[in-house]
C-alpha cells in the first residue's frame, strides 16, 4: 500500500469516527454528513452503507435505512447485521411479507437469533393464524427454554384459543421464572376466571394490582369476580377505581349498578341502568339487560305502572 492509499484509508477512519462519536450524541445530520465524505472516495463501503442505515433508523427515517439495509444485503448478499435490521424496520413499517422473506433468509445463516421467530410468531398472531404461530414459538422455545418473554405470548395465544389448562401451565412456568411479574399473575387470574376457579383467580389477580397498581384492567376483573362471590363492598371498591379511569365502560357500570342493587342501594342502581339505556343504544344486550332490571327493581318497589312500562319496552326492541 503507497502512501496516497495510506493517507485515504486514514482520512476515511476519521471521517466514519468522526461520523459515530456524532451519531453517539444524537448529532445524526452532522455523523451523515461525515458519511457522506467517505462516500465520495468509496461508494460501497459496506461499513459506512451500515452505519448510515443505523444513522437513518436512529434518526426516525424508516423509509431511507430501509433502503441503505436493502442496498447492502444486495451488493454483501449475505449481511446478517442488515437483514437484523430489516426485520425489525419492515415490521414496524407493516410490509410483514418482506419480513418473513428477511426472516428466512436470516433463519438459514443463523437459526438460534431470537429476532426471526419472535417477529414471525407475532405476524402470524396479527394475520390470525395462532397455530402457526405457535409452532414458531414452540421451536425457539427447544433452544431457549426458559424465555419468558417467548413463554408470555405462547400463553397468551393458548388463553386466546381456549387452551386454557395449557395456558396456566405456561403461566406457572413463567412464574417460576420471574415470580414479581406482574402481567404474567394478571394474566394468570384471566385464565382462572375463565376456568372457574374463583378464589385462585382472585388471589392470582390481587398480586398483580399489588405488584402493579397501573394495571386497571385487573380492577375490572376483580370486581367482577368479588361480585360474584357476594363479597359486594369489595366489589364495590374496585370497580370505582376502574371507573375513575374508564367512567365510560358501559359492561363496568352495569356491574357498578348490580352492585348497588344488592347493596339494596335500588337509587342508585336505578340512576345507573338510566345511564347505560339513555346512552348506549347500540350496546343492545346490556340495555336489554338493563331495562329487564330495571322493571324488576321498580316492581320491587310497588311502581307497577312504570314496571309494566319498562316491560312493554323489551317486547318492543
Amino acid at each position: 500500500m503507497n502512501y496516497d492509499d495510506i493517507t485515504k484509508t486514514l482520512e476515511v477512519l476519521k471521517n466514519v469516527v468522526n461520523a459515530l462519536e456524532c451519531a453517539d450524541k444524537g448529532n445524526f445530520d452532522k455523523a451523515l454528513e461525515y458519511l457522506e465524505k467517505v462516500q465520495k472516495v468509496d461508494k460501497n463501503n459496506p461499513l459506512v452503507l451500515y452505519i448510515k442505515g443505523i444513522v437513518l433508523k436512529l434518526k426516525g427515517d424508516i423509509e431511507d435505512a430501509v433502503k441503505y439495509f436493502e442496498y447492502l444485503e444486495t451488493i454483501e448478499k449475505t449481511s446478517l447485521l442488515s437483514l437484523g435490521n430489516l426485520i425489525c424496520l419492515t415490521f414496524v413499517k407493516g410490509e410483514y411479507e418482506k419480513t418473513l422473506k428477511y426472516i428466512d433468509k436470516l433463519s438459514k445463516l443463523s437459526n438460534s437469533c431470537y429476532l426471526s421467530p419472535f417477529h414471525k410468531a407475532l405476524i402470524y398472531m396479527e394475520f390470525g393464524e395462532y397455530d402457526k404461530a405457535l409452532e414458531v414459538l414452540d421451536e425457539f422455545l427447544k433452544i431457549y427454554p426458559n424465555l419468558t418473554s417467548i413463554l408470555r405470548e405462547k400463553a397468551i395465544i393458548l388463553e386466546n384459543l381456549g387452551r386454557l389448562d395449557e395456558a396456566l401451565e405456561c403461566a406457572n412456568k413463567i412464574l417460576k421464572i420471574r415470580r414479581n411479574d406482574a402481567y404474567v399473575w394478571y394474566l394468570k387470574g384471566r385464565i382462572l376466571k375463565k376456568l372457574g376457579n374463583i378464589k385462585e383467580a382472585l388471589d392470582a389477580l390481587k398480586i398483580a394490582i399489588n405488584l402493579n397498581e397501573n394495571l386497571i384492567h385487573v380492577y375490572k376483573d376483580i370486581a367482577y369476580l368479588e361480585l360474584a362471590n357476594n363479597n359486594y363492598e369489595d366489589a364495590l371498591s374496585h370497580i370505582n377505581k376502574y371507573l375513575e379511569k374508564y367512567p365510560n365502560d358501559v359492561e363496568a357500570k352495569f356491574y357498578l349498578a348490580l352492585i348497588y342493587e344488592n347493596l339494596n342501594k335500588i337509587e342508585d342502581a336505578l340512576k345507573i341502568y338510566d345511564e347505560i339505556i339513555n346512552e348506549n343504544p347500540e350496546n343492545k344486550l346490556l340495555v336489554s339487560s338493563s331495562i329487564l332490571n330495571k322493571a324488576k327493581l321498580l316492581e320491587r318497589l310497588g311502581k307497577l305502572d312504570e314496571a309494566i312500562n319498562e316491560y312493554n319496552k323489551l317486547f318492543e326492541s
